[in-house]
């Protein structure tokens, strides 16, 4: 793996080229821009890229296990402060020495459902970003483009995520239906991937 020197003459002062607050740590092979901790990537050939050029360079394709892996974490991260705070009103509804606990309850549901409703939108945002969610970057894998590019914010908000979640609501075994279509084609793209025109792969990222 490349260890880039952040004291080289060209790196000393540069920032990064997507988040201009963080101090460039590597130059991109591909097209020569700056890329801090959080945007490099090292190729399969070795070599480092920014985060959008490593899309048109890795073609390794993320397995089924890992992407399922991704998928847990990030429902696990929606619906943790709905856990959390439902929990936490039950403990004081419980501890409570009122008879009239629902208020109570009702106001920590409706702090649960702000918080997953903040982490949903933080979940795209990173997304559009960056093609990772936080269970896709914790996985190190990303969404592109089929040819390659990044996925815009179109394709990663409204047909990877909207749609399909529409459809499910409707149809309770399109989730099924659409997670299995990994297994029938040779680019392991799922039913919303092809939708969206988008496949997932694999990164090699360094730590930010």
């Amino acid at each position: 793996m490349l260890q880039s020197d952040p004291s080289s003459p060209q790196l000393q002062g540069a920032r990064c080229a997507e988040h201009v607050d963080r101090p460039a740590s590597v130059i991109c092979t591909r097209c020569g821009s700056y890329a801090c901790e959080l945007c490099r990537n090292e190729g399969p050939d070795g070599l480092e890229y920014c985060n959008r050029c490593s899309s048109t360079v890795s073609t390794v394709l993320a397995e089924p296990g890992i992407r399922l892996a991704a998928h847990v974490v990030d429902r696990l991260v929606v619906f943790s402060p709905m856990f959390v705070t439902g929990f936490i009103g039950v403990v004081v509804a419980l501890v409570s020495k009122s008879k009239d606990v629902m208020p109570v309850i009702l106001t920590f549901t409706i702090l649960g459902l702000l918080g997953s409703l903040g982490m949903i939108g933080y979940q795209l945002y990173l997304m559009t970003r960056t093609g990772q969610s936080i269970g896709k970057r914790m996985m190190r894998i990303k969404v592109v483009r089929t040819d390659g590019s990044p996925a815009d914010i179109g394709r990663v908000i409204l047909l990877r995520n909207v749609v399909p979640e529409a459809i499910g609501f409707f149809i309770g075994i399109f989730a099924i239906i659409d997670a299995l279509f990994i297994f029938f084609n040779a680019e392991r793209r799922t039913l919303h991937d092809q939708l969206a025109d988008t496949k997932v792969i694999k990164v090699n990222e360094h730590a930010g």
